[in-house]
């Protein structure tokens, strides 16, 4: 058999790949790799893959090929991280409309038109909701539905009535650290917080064991902290995998102390936000949520100074009526008493006036004595004795003759 030139194979294989899918696009389903994306310039090469997992367990390699944006239809990377919140980046698995184009210099290559985001977004729910299922299943003490929402045995702590001592997970030197630190510290009151700092990798492979490795860090140090933070700054979706894992899901879930998520903004909804004590969305939110937690307390025991002022104010006032009207009772009292009393020693002074000897005297009676003893009965005279009869105005002597 005679050989051909390379550029007629080639030639051959253009027009053969041409014929069957010139003008024409077809929806694939693949994985990104070796990404060299030029924004400045307007288009972006990567390779496309698909990966099984082999006997082994490890992933082997099915198909891969070369692809590109092209200017035209670079918009749609834009457009993708929009809808998503997920970085056009390496390892995420795409749904892409695509055109099949040979070229006898530079080879086979797929020309990406679109990416379907509802594919990624439906993965990445997939993905999650497998997770919460199996922990429901499999961990029903720790977390459970209830009319649709995830309770979990962290979210039933009871939280402190002022949080102070606080244990912190985030990277070093990360804007989200960085952001939840000087909040905390420049807050408006003054409040005081002990932060002590477990630093780790919160996002990326092995993120999620890092994070789990100082939350049993802070659970075996004996210290009692009133709350666990865990920070990060805003990313894509996929920045949050770390968050969506079934090992952290399960350790949060059932963690001992309270723990406050900061870790996103505002389209993101993370596993760990869904079944953390509290969740907010940002770093600087939590340390604002601390504050305004400790700002209510304040508010509370402000308010019942207040109120503790106004009873003491009403006690106060009230008493001093009451004394005012038991004081008018007691003058009446006294008064009467004192009249009443009066009047009495008036009447007795008049009996006793009456009942003075000098005054019966006078009204011609006398007084009959022996060497000055008053003699009352007859019994106690003798015949022929001497006695005395005091009168009104004078003493006489007399005899007594008979009895």
């Amino acid at each position: 058999m005679s050989p051909i030139r390379l550029s007629d194979l080639a030639f051959t294989l253009e027009a053969v790949i041409d014929d069957a899918f010139g003008q024409k696009a077809v929806w694939v389903v693949a994985e990104t790799s070796d990404i060299k994306n030029y924004p400045d310039r307007g288009y972006c090469f990567l390779t496309l893959v698909e990966r099984e997992n082999g006997p082994t367990g490890r992933h082997e390699t099915l198909a891969k090929l070369d692809a590109c944006i092209w200017r035209k239809n670079y918009h749609t990377i834009r457009d993708f991280e929009q809808a998503t919140g997920v970085a056009f980046a390496r390892n995420i698995q795409l749904l892409l409309l695509v055109s099949v184009g040979f070229s006898p210099v530079y080879g086979l290559r797929l020309e990406i038109l679109k990416i379907d985001p509802s594919y990624t977004l439906g993965n990445i729910e997939r993905e999650r909701q497998a997770v919460l299922d199996a922990l429901v299943q499999n961990y029903p003490d720790l977390v459970w539905q209830e009319a649709g929402q995830y309770i979990t045995a962290n979210q039933l702590l009871p939280r402190p009535t002022v949080i102070q001592r606080l244990a912190l997970i985030a990277s070093p030197g990360s804007d989200g650290w960085r952001d939840f630190r000087h909040e905390l510290k420049q807050n408006s009151f003054s409040y005081d917080f002990v932060v002590d700092e477990f630093l780790t990798q919160v996002q990326g492979q092995g993120a999620d064991r890092a994070i789990c490795g100082q939350l049993e860090r802070i659970r075996s140090s004996g210290v009692a902290y009133d709350a666990v933070v865990i920070v990060r700054g805003g990313g894509s979706q996929l920045d949050f995998g770390s968050f969506d894992t079934l090992l952290m899901g399960h350790t949060v879930a059932g963690f001992t102390i309270p723990i406050l998520a900061g870790i996103g903004h505002e389209r993101n909804v993370s596993i760990t936000d869904l079944l953390c004590h509290e969740s907010v969305k940002t770093p600087t939110k939590a340390a604002a949520f601390l504050i305004d937690h400790n700002r209510l307390f304040e508010e509370g025991c402000l308010q019942l100074r207040d109120r503790l002022s106004v009873a003491a104010r009403d006690a106060l006032q009230t008493a001093r009526e009451q004394i005012d009207v038991e004081t008018e009772r007691l003058r009446f009292v006294t008064y009467t008493y004192f009249r009443d009393r009066h009047t009495e020693l008036t009447e007795k002074a008049v009996t006793l006036r009456h009942l003075d000897p000098a005054n019966v005297l006078r009204r011609g009676y006398g007084l009959l004595l022996r060497n000055g003893r008053i003699l009352t009965q007859t019994t106690d005279i003798q015949s022929g004795e001497t006695l005395q009869i005091q009168m009104h105005d004078g003493t006489i002597t007399t005899k007594v003759v008979e009895l």
